[in-house]
C-alpha cells in the first residue's frame, strides 16, 4: 500500500495552521536502522509558513496503514511541562492555542496572566506585575538571571492588553512564550522532578 493522502491533512506544527493539507514532496522514504529495521518517511511542507515536516509512517505493504511519529511535535506537544498547578497550565495552554491560529495579541496576554498565576502561587500578589517579579527573585524563586525575559514577557502582554497601533507578532509572541516556557520548567517542573528523586527509597549497596 503506498503512501495514504489522508494522512497529509493535519495541523502544521510551525505556524499552527488547523487540519490543512500539507503538500507531500515525498514518500515511502526508506531508512535502516544500524540494525537492519527499515523505517519509512515522507517529506510534506506547510503551503502557508512553507515549514518542512517528516512522518514517519507503515512501511508500503503494511496493511495498518498509520503515521505515528511527526517531527517537529506541534506547540502543544512541544511545550508541555510537568508539575505545573492547574491554574498556571490553564493559562498558558490557553496561550498556546491562540498562538497556534495566529492570534498573538491574545497569546501575550495570556502568557502575561502566566507570570501572574505562577507568582500567585508561591502567595505573591502585588497590584502590579513588576513588583511580583521582583519579589519572585528576590525570595530565591527563580534567578536574576531570568529577570530580563520577565520583564519582556510582562511588556509583550501589556502590548497585547491594550488597543493602540502597536500590535504583537507571531515572532515575538513566539519568544515571549519560548521564554515562559523555561521560567516554568525551572519554577515548577525541575523542583517537581527532584521531589519524586528524594521520595525514590535510596538503592542499598553491599560490599564485594
Amino acid at each position: 500500500m503506498a503512501w495514504n493522502e489522508k494522512h497529509s491533512f493535519r495541523d502544521c506544527p510551525w505556524c499552527g495552521l488547523r487540519n490543512t493539507r500539507l503538500t507531500v514532496a515525498a514518500a515511502d522514504q526508506k531508512f535502516s536502522t544500524r540494525t537492519g529495521v527499515a523505517r519509512y518517511w515522507a517529506t510534506l511542507g506547510c503551503p502557508s509558513c512553507g515549514g518542512a515536516i517528516l512522518v514517519e509512517h507503515s512501511k508500503p505493504n503494511d496493511p495498518m496503514d498509520a503515521a505515528f511519529l511527526v517531527v517537529p511535535k506541534g506547540l502543544e506537544e512541544s511545550a508541555g511541562i510537568n508539575h505545573l498547578p492547574e491554574d498556571v497550565e490553564q493559562y498558558f495552554m490557553d496561550a498556546i492555542r491562540v498562538l497556534s491560529i495566529g492570534v498573538p495579541d491574545a497569546a501575550a496576554v495570556q502568557l502575561r496572566r502566566t507570570l501572574e498565576a505562577a507568582a500567585a502561587h508561591f502567595q505573591i500578589r502585588e497590584k502590579v506585575l513588576i513588583k511580583s517579579i521582583e519579589k519572585l527573585i528576590s525570595e530565591g524563586h527563580v534567578t536574576k538571571s531570568f529577570e530580563p525575559a520577565l520583564h519582556h514577557i510582562r511588556a509583550v502582554g501589556n502590548v497585547g492588553a491594550h488597543a493602540s497601533d502597536e500590535r504583537v507578532d507571531q515572532e515575538t509572541a513566539q519568544r515571549a512564550l519560548r521564554f515562559t516556557t523555561q521560567f516554568l520548567r525551572n519554577l515548577f517542573e525541575v523542583p517537581g522532578e527532584l521531589d519524586l528523586i528524594s521520595q525514590k527509597p535510596a538503592k542499598s549497596t553491599t560490599e564485594k
